[in-house]
């Protein structure tokens, strides 16, 4: 026969002066003691009624979960035989359980840049490096684990790289990067979500110093007389292409192939966000395409990847080496026009956008041409997207606003 009791054990006491309430089962004239998980302080039980009192801020729930377990143990126990009590009630082996190693946060990260290169996302690769990289140079300690990094330790982060010239805004990413790595860290159970440290960090972006230049500019840039097959020249026809295609990114460009085109059209998929774009070649694009017809290389509209590559990293570091080319002569075509503007790959587009709202078109249709949201989400979805011709039409009215 087995008998159950509920006590609260007094032979031990927490730092917390409190007291396990314990489970005793008697069997076969021996007792057996099983923890019910719950710990109260003295006044807390009523011993004759065995319930937790209602001084306890959660006696409601615990009675039930008590009254619970006391119920799973009697059905467990007091129809079984002796020969099952036995075993039930007999001390199991211990099993040591190998405790997988934390990873440090280096490690981790570490493992989620060669899983994104395993992917070929080597541009997400590049970010992460990047905001490691000025992790290690504010805490060389290879052993940093993720449970170090808290409200103190963000804080001194952040004046660390104000404290060395960093801009603002890479600051803002640096961080804003470490607190994706966490994030990751927490999905995979690596570190506790409770011990969350960014809640008091605020981070904000500070608005950029506008990026777009006039379109007398851009006229003035066109006007240039510059020597022809010049890197100069290839320059200039690289940066036009890219207003002439709505402010296609760089990296965009130079992948850009002869199978892109389709019913004089230009079709690819943005790098950066996945976004499939469809775009009329105007005749000024078109002459863009043509001058490089004869010279093609392995199918790509422009020379800018101008030799093979055997890699997606091997391509991108290219790609990234012909950017800061084009820049460099962009700088120099700013001086050439007589203009103390910035000039860069990242021009193209912001000019563009702001040409177009200064010829009168609305916010929502360069949202449209750009591939931008605009306004609520939610609404968005009930909306169409604007006709194909809307968006051509304000393309041609932007490009021959430049025309010499």
């Amino acid at each position: 026969m087995v008998t159950i009791k509920v006590f609260l054990d007094k032979r031990r006491i927490t730092k917390e002066e409190t007291y396990p309430l314990n489970f005793r089962i008697y069997h076969l004239n021996k007792s057996f003691t099983r923890s019910s998980k719950i710990y109260l302080k003295e006044n807390q039980w009523d011993n004759q009624k065995r319930t937790i009192k209602s001084n306890h801020p959660n006696a409601l729930t615990l009675n039930r979960f008590l009254l619970k377990s006391f119920a799973d143990l009697q059905s467990e126990l007091l129809l079984a035989d002796d020969a099952s009590i036995v075993e039930y009630l007999s001390p199991k082996p211990i099993q040591l359980i190998e405790k997988k190693p934390i990873p440090t946060v280096f490690s981790f990260v570490s493992d989620l840049i060669s899983e994104l290169k395993m992917d070929n996302k080597i541009g997400n690769a590049w970010v992460y490096e990047s905001a490691i990289n000025a992790l290690k140079r504010f805490h060389p300690n290879k052993s940093l684990t993720f449970e170090q990094i808290d409200f103190e330790f963000l804080d001194n982060y952040n004046k660390f790289l104000l404290r060395r010239d960093v801009k603002h805004n890479t600051a803002f990413f640096y961080i804003r990067t470490l607190r994706a790595f966490y994030n990751k860290a927490i999905k995979l159970k690596v570190v506790d979500r409770n011990l969350y440290p960014f809640h008091d960090i605020k981070l904000k972006a500070e608005r950029t110093k506008k990026r777009a230049i006039d379109k007398s500019l851009i006229t003035a840039i066109l006007q240039l007389d510059l020597p022809e097959g010049s890197t100069i020249w290839h320059a200039r026809n690289w940066f036009m292409m890219s207003f002439y295609l709505m402010g296609i990114s760089f990296v965009d460009l130079a992948l850009l192939q002869t199978i892109n085109i389709k019913n004089g059209r230009i079709h690819y998929k943005r790098q950066k966000t996945g976004k499939t774009y469809d775009i009329k070649i105007l005749p000024q694009a078109q002459k863009i395409i043509d001058l490089y017809s004869s010279t093609r290389s392995q199918n790509y509209l422009l020379p800018i990847i101008n030799r093979k590559v055997d890699s997606e990293e091997v391509r991108l570091r290219l790609i990234k080496d012909r950017t800061r080319l084009a820049n460099k002569y962009l700088k120099r075509m700013a001086e050439l026009i007589e203009t103390k503007e910035t000039i860069t790959t990242y021009t193209s587009r912001h000019s563009w956008a702001t040409i177009c709202k200064k010829l009168g078109f609305s916010i929502e249709i360069i949202a449209e041409c750009l591939g931008h949201e605009y306004g609520n989400k939610t609404t968005a979805v009930y909306l169409d997207s604007f006709d194909q011709e809307v968006i051509d039409n304000a393309n041609e009215v932007v490009a021959k606003s430049v025309s010499i």
